[in-house]
Formats: C-alpha cells, structure tokens, sequence
C-alpha cells in the first residue's frame, strides 16, 4: 500500500511544476531577465535546474503569504453610489468593511451617478 502512495505522490510531482518551477518559467518568460539568467548560468557553470534547486534548499520548508489582487481604492469609488457597498463588494470579491474602508479615506469621494 505505502509503494502505490509513494507512487501517486511521485507522478503528482512530475505532473505539476512545484512554486520554483512556475517563477523561472515566469522569469524567463521576459527576454532580459532570461538572458540575465542564462548570463549567470554559464558564468558560475550552474545549469538552471541547479539555481533552481539552490533556491529550494534556500527556502525549503519556510511559509509565505501570497497577496492575491490588490483592490484599489479607484475601483472601489468607481463602483460605489452611495448604496450599494454589497454589491461593490460582491463584484471586487472583498468584503463590505472593506469597501468603506476605501471611501472613508482622507480625499476620497464617490462619483455621482
């Protein structure tokens, strides 16, 4: 039973890149930042997979936040009519105390509709 796990665990892995493997495809997927990665690549004789891994051994087993959309506050008064902070809300997916977060700022004001 522990073989047929270890088994599915292992294709899981080689089927999903893991966090390191998605950043250097993101990247390298700008020309000069490529180029500056494979600059350091042939300088040091390190081939990508082992910069790769040398940032996995740096970071290995460390816990990070990952903010998802910033919600500006532009949005928030663009949306916004004076009543209608649930909806807002419900169309920028952040809650009620949020959006009046956002029209409670010094200099901000809704625009009339």
């Amino acid at each position: 039973m522990t073989n047929a796990k270890t088994t599915d665990f292992d294709r899981l892995l080689r089927a999903e890149p893991d966090l390191v493997d998605r950043l250097f495809d993101y990247i390298l997927s700008d020309p000069v930042l490529a180029q500056a990665i494979k600059q350091l690549a042939s300088d040091t004789t390190k081939p990508i997979n082992k910069i790769k891994n040398a940032v996995r051994a740096e970071f290995a087993g460390e816990e990070c936040y990952i903010a998802g959309r910033r919600v500006q506050s532009a949005d928030v008064l663009a949306l916004f009519n004076g009543r209608n902070a649930s909806e807002v809300a419900r169309r920028l997916n952040i809650s009620r105390a949020t959006v009046y977060r956002h029209i409670k700022q010094p200099g901000k004001q809704a625009q009339s509709r």
